[in-house]
């Protein structure tokens, strides 16, 4: 397979995709981004995913995501095939395309001529399905199916990595912010007995108090607390 300089940038950049990005659809629209650049000949790209299991379109571009939206609508098409079967799908011309009738005509009517739609796969599971358009017909060969694969089987991966990544981030963040809250509520409930005198108890329900009598939560009174006797 002989693919270009870009092509092979790309295709490079799918291997760290998942920790470059913030969340995990970030992630997925990156790999949209990658894919337009390294498959042959592909003018958009697009990922349907399900989440709540509905399908929804991610994109670098208004034009594919579109394509994907008309899919659902009509409730037939590559993309939900590709889902559904875990087979591949590549169109050579939409234009003498007999399958999925009522999608067909419309997605012509957009302009689209060629397009494959490939499974996302993650430990044997169908997630999705990546799917890139051209407007021209015959535009993807088998080494443009070929690279259309490896990227499809990377955003699975991505997939997979995101969640485990992005929730282990998540937790890490709320338990962060759960030993910070610890902190500052034992400083105000010594700020308090140094005050009031009573028990660590006695501080505490103080503290509790005012929290539920002003609707705000406990680490803010609690921080409040501490700034007070700061400035005194």
């Amino acid at each position: 397979m002989s693919l270009s300089d870009e092509a092979l940038e790309a295709l490079t950049a799918l291997a760290g995709v998942a920790l470059t990005q913030s969340n995990l659809e970030s992630t997925l629209v990156e790999v949209c981004r990658i894919a337009a650049r390294a498959v042959p000949n592909a003018e958009g790209a697009s990922i349907t995913t399900f989440p709540q299991g509905r399908p929804g379109a991610l994109g670098d571009d208004e034009w594919s995501r579109t394509l994907d939206e008309l899919q659902y609508a009509e409730h037939e098409g590559p993309c939900l095939d590709a889902f559904r079967t875990g087979n591949a799908f590549r169109v050579r011309d939409l234009g003498a395309e007999p399958r999925w009738p009522s999608y067909v005509p419309r997605a012509v009517k957009q302009g689209a001529r060629s397009m494959m739609s490939m499974p996302m796969t993650a430990e044997g599971n169908v997630l999705g399905a990546l799917n890139v358009y051209a407007r021209v017909p015959d535009a993807f060969d088998a080494e443009a199916a070929s690279v259309a694969d490896i990227v499809a089987a990377h955003a699975g991966l991505a997939c997979q990595v995101s969640t485990a990544y992005f929730g282990h981030r998540t937790l890490a963040e709320q338990l962060s912010e759960a030993m910070t809250s610890r902190a500052v509520i034992e400083q105000a409930k010594g700020v308090i007995m140094a005050t009031n005198g009573g028990t660590p108890d006695d501080a505490f329900d103080m503290l509790v108090r005012l929290s539920q009598s002003s609707h705000r939560k406990l680490r803010v009174i609690a921080q409040e607390v501490v700034a007070k006797a700061g400035k005194q």
